[in-house]
């Protein structure tokens, strides 16, 4: 899609989270407690930015739609913290206000232009659509399953939206440029699949991935992304990307 077609998008995807009911009873076991607690901790904190660096870097792009969809699309991450934030409080789980591998991608962000911030924000989308998918498998909390469900569904639209972004800096480069670039993103993703394995395998195993299951769903979900970013054509229609 174009931008101006991006921004009805988030505009009306602003009341996503309206059909779930966050007063309702929910229940969460002390062992599922302990398995979900520092990850969940880590995820909720790395939802919640507030975009400073990416905002000031979208001022390059020359379409002023995008600048007003990072602003909708910043939001929309926050919302995501906000929810996961609701879960948390309902079952006394304190939140964080910082930790170190939040701490590197805010670092990553920050270091370069638009283009290196997206494929940051695209590697931590790509790893966000198989952990959500675990962290809904992990507990029997029908409050913790109805966020992660339709988390899944915006990361679906933020992973399309990062890659329409970054298809004309890929367009633009020369073969060497293309494949330092690809190369590059390859060794962030596979070390961020590590470093969340590490830190994060409880919730994954409980969730039903192991490290090769996980390995391998993460990749199949960045190679999508790069064949995304590589077409020839500029997406017109929105592509439709079904959650797992």
């Amino acid at each position: 899609m174009n931008y101006t077609e991006w921004e009805d998008f988030f505009k009306q995807n602003q009341v996503h989270f309206r059909d779930i009911d966050f007063a309702a009873p929910d229940e969460l076991s002390g062992d599922e407690k302990a398995i979900i607690h520092s990850s969940l901790q880590q995820f909720q904190r790395g939802e919640n930015s507030e975009g400073k660096h990416l905002f000031a870097f979208a001022k390059t792009n020359p379409d002023p739609a995008y600048l007003r969809c990072i602003s909708l699309f910043i939001r929309e991450e926050q919302t995501h913290a906000r929810v996961l934030g609701i879960f948390m409080d309902k079952h006394n789980i304190p939140r964080i206000k910082k930790h170190w591998v939040d701490g590197v991608f805010r670092f990553l962000r920050k270091s370069a232009g638009l283009e290196n911030t997206i494929r940051v924000l695209l590697t931590a989308e790509i790893i966000s659509k198989v952990y959500y998918v675990a962290l809904r498998n992990a507990t029997g909390s029908s409050l913790l399953k109805q966020i992660c469900t339709q988390i899944l569904k915006d990361e679906d639209q933020h992973i399309a939206f990062q890659c329409d972004t970054l298809n004309p800096f890929y367009r633009q480069k020369s073969f060497i440029g293309k494949l330092f670039t690809r190369t590059w993103h390859f060794t962030l993703m596979t070390g961020t699949i590590l470093v969340v394995w590490l830190h994060h395998q409880k919730v994954l195993k409980k969730g039903g991935y192991r490290f090769r299951t996980f390995f391998y769903s993460t990749l199949k979900v960045f190679f999508d992304a790069e064949s995304d970013i590589k077409r020839k054509e500029f997406r017109i229609t929105k592509k439709k990307m079904v959650s797992t």
